[in-house]
């Protein structure tokens, strides 16, 4: 397969197979030159494919219905004239056309020749793009969902509305979390250069780096635990929820704990903990035992659990208990660009719902004067504030200690945290 069959493989797969981003991200091309165009063009269809099919839909036919290969075919050349302009518009339309006698008819054939001749006669720009409501125009530019740029302006500001919608197409940054059982931080870095893996010291605890050289994928030192990798906005909520637990013997349950990354940066902060990382999938459990003993970490148990449930004996049993609910992902559009088609509002009900029961069943695992904490990546008010005021209703026994934001357009994952204490 050349590169761009792989991208049109990719991007039919998504929907197909129902990967995601990440999935895809892992395939090798024979040619590693093909590499970044092959990361590029993938997650750029999918940050961008309002916006993509916005113009599409300008020269189609007016009702016209598009064969899902045609489709991808058409989104994959455009985001490649509009994003990447080292590209002429001959080799555009040049591969776009092959690509299409490949997985199309003979109409289907002239039909991709047409519109992308059409589209890359001259340069477009999506910043001009004028909707027919201001919020119509920011989804079509931005491409973010109409129902979503409505919600955020409602809830938010037009301002706030834009700058979320921006930033959740940026490049998302790529980060570690040094392991401090394997060496010093200054010891694991020296280790990763000689690797081809350069990194800089630009998040949290002393242990958040950025990689800005190299796949920390494909190190030996991944292999042997050296480090975990976690997006920074995700160890900000632990350095969150770890204030106060920092030194000491503690107990800790992470409710909805895999793939394990919170109980891991727990870990490292202080090896102390004892914890226990829960999830209610063999599958996922399968995940948490893999990451913790390749890590060498030996005091974080796995543990199949129901968060709706419980467990017998766990009745105040732990210091601190993290719930990091299932939700509606909407902070993590950066990372995860094909949350954007797949959940809307009429998910976030539901979720609400969930999170609030298994908020509910963890409370009575809190000792008097521990912490719960409870966290999303996601930023809505149903999912967030909405479920720790109802919380904070039935359970006059805790109290709102802290709470914190994080946001895209700060350059880092959205997140929403509560820390929820026990009174005496």
């Amino acid at each position: 397969m050349t590169v761009r069959e792989e991208i049109l493989q990719a991007l039919l797969d998504l929907d197909q197979k129902d990967l995601n981003l990440g999935d895809l991200s892992q395939r090798t091309m024979k040619n590693p030159e093909d590499q970044g165009l092959y990361l590029e063009v993938v997650k750029g269809v999918l940050s961008h494919r309002l916006t993509l099919d916005y113009y599409i839909n300008q020269v189609a036919k007016k009702n016209k219905k598009i064969h899902a290969p045609i489709r991808e075919i058409l989104r994959l050349s455009l985001y490649q004239w509009i994003y990447l302009s080292k590209i002429p518009s001959r080799a555009i339309v040049y591969e776009g056309v092959n690509l299409a006698k490949k997985y199309g008819h003979k109409g289907s054939v002239g039909f991709v020749n047409a519109v992308l001749r059409r589209l890359t006669k001259e340069r477009l720009d999506p910043e001009k793009i004028q909707g027919k409501t201001w919020a119509e125009g920011v989804s079509l530019r931005e491409s973010l969902p109409l129902e979503l740029v409505e919600y955020f302006e409602k809830i938010y500001s037009r301002q706030w509305t834009e700058a979320f919608a921006q930033a959740s197409n940026e490049r998302p940054g790529l980060y570690i979390n040094l392991n401090p059982l394997k060496g010093s931080p200054q010891e694991i870095q020296a280790s990763l250069e000689k690797e081809g893996l350069v990194i800089e010291n630009r998040a949290t605890k002393g242990t958040g780096f950025q990689v800005i050289k190299g796949n920390p994928l494909k190190t030996s030192s991944f292999k042997k635990g050296l480090y975990y990798i976690q997006d920074q906005g995700a160890m900000e909520v632990v350095d969150f929820a770890m204030k106060g637990y920092e030194k000491g013997t503690f107990k800790l349950l992470d409710v909805c704990g895999a793939p394990g990354g919170k109980s891991i940066g727990a870990s490292f902060i202080n090896p102390d903990l004892e914890v226990q990382c829960c999830d209610q999938s063999p599958e996922k459990l399968e995940k948490i035992e893999e990451n913790i003993k390749r890590l060498g970490l030996k005091n974080i148990q796995p543990l199949l659990r129901d968060g709706r449930k419980g467990l017998p004996g766990e009745r105040e049993a732990y210091d601190l208990v993290f719930v990091d609910a299932p939700c509606s992902g909407f902070g993590l559009f950066r990372r995860k660009p094909e949350i954007k088609y797949r959940r809307g509002l009429k998910d976030v009900k539901n979720l609400s719902k969930l999170q609030g029961e298994i908020l509910s069943r963890s409370a009575s695992c809190v000792k008097i004067e521990g912490s719960l904490i409870y966290s999303t990546c996601t930023l809505t008010l149903e999912e967030n504030e909405e479920v720790v005021e109802d919380f904070l209703r039935e359970y006059p026994n805790f109290y709102l200690d802290d709470q914190r934001v994080l946001l895209p357009q700060e350059g880092r994952d959205g997140f929403k945290m509560f820390r929820l204490v026990r009174k005496r």
